[in-house]
């Protein structure tokens, strides 16, 4: 699809506005994660919470300030620039951050027990200056404050100061690294991004006067928006009067004697973005979901499923076998992708090496080698600060390779394939652990690694991928782009901050143990569960892992040749790595669902019945985001909690 030019963006106004939605992002996500218990809006790469107040911001605000006077309104290009700064905001209050970050660095030492001998085995090994040192504090954060007191800041302050430097590091990174690869996935190989066609569309048409934007007066829209919404409006008046019959949205039936299991569940969004991909990309994203889910419960038919206790989030991911084959397999995806983009990538060097180089960075919001340097200097901080932190420099170096790997194979996958709801096979932790085997590394290395599940854990959400879909969006704007840098770092810092402050202070308050369980307890605990078990009971690497690594490695790479070898091949490798993670198993049929309609529109309607149509799955997107962000707005008032509308 062809994207329209717009002319400007990056002014104070759109930082001012971008800034206040940052802030709102970051209060209001861990709020209702945590104290109401509603829907999930900063979950998933998705990034419901900026779609809805994009919504808001879009068609009520501006368009009221626009029927007013024209000047008064943002512009497209304002409006861009503010999208950016929420959906880079999404990645970091909640799952993408701060509600393992607050947690994790606390939990060791409150849930440490006889039981479990944390404080002989794991303890001594976390460096002091990771958390908060006062016991007291400790224990508020998960019990509630006692009358009287006050919220101890002052016990989180160095510790936070020390994990913002690694975070920041870290992020400028990620940045770095994508302005560095967006021409090569945008221009080059013309990647897909289906995430990002919902806001483009939005803000199609604003500089025309007017309450209505075009898009409001898109029949197809309003279709494909009433039905996410009126069910997720049944759905929420059931939590209120529960003499309304339950809405059941989930089924199944096993097979092979119960070894294997086929999940059936409708997606909205996953429906909307799925038909947004090519036929052929789609048609792999929920083939081989089906073939993994067979191969898995074979295994399980024959007995052969692999002695190795997997890490904490790879048994979600494949467990001990189909973990590491798939996690192997994006590996090569990502090494895949610099690998076709090495003649871009050999120019970016050149420049930043100061020799003659046909790569511009005019379109770019950093240099190519302010980019490239950043980078460098980033990484080498990186591995600096993870050594201090406790681990071996070589197994610092390794995690910080791994990592990048994990980060940029997932992102490629996110911004080709518009898969909202995914994450790695397995972590990056997980997989040295696995690979190298915990014999090798050592009590002091598997207790440090177990802190790095704070960035590198359940990664359902990250910065790397919402900055790739936002300088996907940089592409539609005409003019400077450099001020679209300083609006993500700006976004960055401000949800960071107001995150941080409102999941403490809703923690200090309510008490972290009536805060999101898996936020405050099952997950921060999973690490240092097997940290501990593998310190006491050491193994070497697992054969078998390595076996299964090697049959990734081997079947992502013959996908690859087949894909850019032979046209008539019919399969998109995109969908191998993912295949095994519980989250695709959830959502095949939404994307199966997507690939039958669109399959049957092309073949009867054509290109024109496509274009049209596809307003209609844009409705379905906007639409659940949309009655999720209500009902929280109306809870808000009403005080229910537990008022979940839709899981994914």
């Amino acid at each position: 699809m062809t994207s329209p030019t717009i002319v400007g963006g990056a002014s104070w106004r759109a930082f001012v506005v971008g800034t206040v939605m940052c802030a709102i992002i970051g209060v209001a996500t861990p709020y209702a994660t945590h104290v109401m218990h509603a829907s999930y809006m900063a979950l998933d790469f998705s990034a419901p919470a900026a779609i809805f107040l994009f919504f808001v911001l879009v068609f009520l605000i501006n368009g009221l300030l626009r029927s007013v006077a024209t000047g008064a309104a943002l512009t497209s290009g304002e409006l861009l620039v503010v999208f950016i700064m929420m959906l880079v905001a999404c990645a970091i209050p909640t799952m993408g951050l701060t509600a393992y970050l607050v947690s994790q660095m606390a939990a060791p030492f409150y849930y440490a027990a006889p039981e479990n001998q944390w404080a002989e085995v794991l303890l001594p090994h976390i460096r002091e200056w990771l958390y908060p040192a006062d016991p007291l504090a400790i224990k508020w954060l998960f019990e509630g404050l006692p009358a009287g007191e006050a919220i101890p800041w002052s016990a989180w302050v160095m510790p936070l100061l020390v994990w913002a430097s690694f975070l920041l590091a870290l992020y400028f990174v990620m940045i770095c690294a994508m302005v560095i690869l967006r021409k090569q996935w945008v221009e080059n190989e013309r990647l897909l991004y289906p995430i990002t066609q919902l806001p483009m569309a939005m803000v199609e048409g604003e500089a025309r006067p007017g309450f209505t934007n075009p898009i409001l007066r898109n029949a197809w829209l309003w279709v494909g928006f009433l039905p996410p919404f009126l069910i997720g409006c049944y759905i929420a008046l059931s939590h209120y009067d529960t003499s309304f019959p339950p809405f059941e949205w989930f089924t199944s039936f096993d097979f092979f004697r119960g070894a294997g299991r086929i999940i059936f569940r409708i997606s909205f969004p996953m429906i909307g973005f799925s038909y947004l991909l090519s036929t052929r990309l789609a048609l792999s994203l929920w083939l081989f979901s089906l073939v993994t889910t067979v191969e898995r419960a074979a295994l399980r038919m024959v007995g052969y499923e692999g002695s190795e206790t997997i890490g904490p989030y790879a048994s979600s991911g494949g467990g001990p076998l189909l973990g590491p084959q798939s996690q192997a397999a994006l590996y090569v995806l990502a090494l895949f992708g610099l690998w076709i983009g090495r003649h871009h990538l050999k120019q970016v060097v050149a420049k930043a090496f100061g020799r003659r180089s046909g790569a511009s960075d005019a379109d770019e919001i950093l240099p190519y080698r302010t980019a490239f340097w950043g980078m460098v200097v980033g990484l080498v901080y990186l591995v600096l600060w993870l050594h201090h932190s406790g681990l071996d420099l070589w197994v610092a170096a390794l995690l910080v390779v791994v990592s990048m790997a994990t980060f940029l194979g997932v992102t490629r996958i996110v911004a080709a394939g518009g898969v909202a709801e995914t994450r790695a096979p397995v972590p990056a932790a997980t997989s040295i652990m696995s690979a190298v085997g915990p014999e090798a590394l050592g009590s002091s290395n598997l207790a440090s690694l177990g802190m790095t599940y704070i960035w590198m854990g359940d990664i359902r959400t990250f910065v790397m991928a919402a900055c790739a879909n936002g300088l996907k969006l940089t592409s539609m704007l005409r003019g400077r782009k450099r001020p679209v840098f300083w609006a993500m770092a700006l976004a960055i810092v401000v949800t960071l901050v107001f995150s941080v402050w409102a999941t403490l202070k809703i923690a200090y308050m309510h008490g972290g143990a009536n805060a999101n369980r898996w936020f405050f307890e099952t997950g921060p605990c999973l690490p240092f569960h097997y940290a501990v078990g593998v310190m006491k009971t050491p193994v070497g690497a697992s054969v078998n892992g390595w076996i299964f690594r090697g049959i990734g490695a081997a079947s992502m790479s013959a996908l690859l040749f087949m894909h850019l070898r032979f046209v008539w091949w019919p399969l998109h490798p995109l969908g191998f790595p993912i295949a095994s993670v519980w989250l695709t198993g959830h959502l095949w049929f939404s994307i199966f669902l997507a690939w039958a309609v669109k399959m049957m529109v092309l073949r009867y309607g054509g290109a024109e019945l496509y274009r049209r149509t596809r307003f209609f799955f844009l409705g379905l997107i906007l639409g659940q985001y949309t009655v999720c962000g209500v009902w929280i707005v109306i809870d808000l008032f009403t005080g229910k909690v537990g008022n979940t509308l839709f899981w994914i």
